[in-house]
């Protein structure tokens, strides 16, 4: 017996129906965004290290050091890029304050509202 009250569409919205993160759909919104093609490539490198959840802990693999060793630019091209994907909301990284320079601060990668039809 089937609830006549019951919303189909209210499945679709829970968490687990709807992942935080799809890569695919991250890159696709990246590569059709307004960015130079050092973020985007910078981009690209951060989504192939990146966990299932879109998430880099802290630590060395995404140090600008790391990054540019990796996609073959010099640091500072590098740096310029994780700041634009900063910008434009495409990664999330808390502030430096405290920390060590020489270890990479945790990143999230997020599509920016304007991928998102207003939500994030």
């Amino acid at each position: 017996m089937t609830d006549s009250n019951a919303r189909p569409e209210r499945a679709a919205q829970s968490p687990v129906a709807r992942p935080l993160y799809d890569r695919a759909r991250w890159e696709q919104a990246l590569l059709a965004s307004g960015l130079q093609a050092n973020a985007k490539f910078v981009g690209l490198a951060l989504a192939s290290l990146a966990g299932d959840a879109g998430y880099l802990p802290a630590g060395n693999v995404q140090s600008v050091r790391h990054i540019a060793r990796l996609v073959g630019l010099q640091p500072n091209p590098v740096r310029v890029a994780m700041t634009a994907l900063g910008v434009e909301k495409f990664i999330l990284r808390p502030r430096a304050e405290g920390q060590s320079r020489t270890v990479g601060r945790p990143i999230t990668l997020t599509l920016p509202s304007s991928h998102t039809g207003g939500h994030p």
